[in-house]
């Protein structure tokens, strides 16, 4: 299946679980395997994305981070698909970008490329590390520009054994995928 075809299939497919009551089992599970990952806890710095609808929610995350006394920034992106991470504190003015997602108004100090961990969002992921992201390769770029170590979380019907889309020589895997322990994905 073609990269746009499954995209829009698991869309739907992720929308229709997050209102689903077993969605919040998982992302309290993924939350809990995050909060003890080494990783997590050694990294003083953690870039993450200000959460979606349909997406797991990242502000217990970024809370969890300022209690840890850790530095969190979060993407500023530009028209050349291009992204820098911008320090963010509950006093940071935040703007929408033409797809939706809340950003810093202000990027020109505190910013921070790459920061020591990477929370990197998607859509899928396999036991091989592949992601697949919502289609405008903002992180895949950045990672090239500014490799550093990535975690990503899966709930169930975001995880597949084997990967059922194309990757390309440009996709850059994630290091580590928490998965949460609910059932796996059908195509494995």
């Amino acid at each position: 299946m073609d990269k746009v075809s499954f995209r829009k299939k698991q869309i739907d497919l992720v929308s229709e679980f997050m209102k689903s009551d077993k969605a919040q089992k998982e992302i309290n599970d993924l939350y809990m395997q995050l909060f003890d990952d080494l990783d997590f806890k050694n990294a003083p710095s953690i870039g993450i994305t200000l959460s979606m609808n349909d997406e797991i929610p990242t502000f217990p995350i970024i809370n969890q981070c300022w209690e840890m006394g850790k530095d969190v920034y979060i993407p500023k992106t530009f028209s050349d698909y291009s992204m820098t991470f911008i320090k963010y504190t509950k006093d940071t003015e935040l703007t929408e970008s033409a797809f939706g997602v809340r950003e810093p108004k202000e990027y020109q100090n505190n910013i921070m490329d790459p920061p020591d961990l990477l929370i990197v969002p998607g859509l899928a992921y396999s036991k091989t590390n592949n992601r697949l992201g919502f289609g405008a390769g903002y992180f895949d770029r950045y990672l090239a520009k500014y490799p550093t170590k990535t975690i990503s979380l899966a709930s169930s019907r975001q995880y597949y054994t084997d990967t059922p889309w194309p990757v390309y020589v440009l996709d850059k895997p994630i290091d580590k995928v928490l998965v949460s322990k609910g059932d796996v994905n059908g195509n494995n």
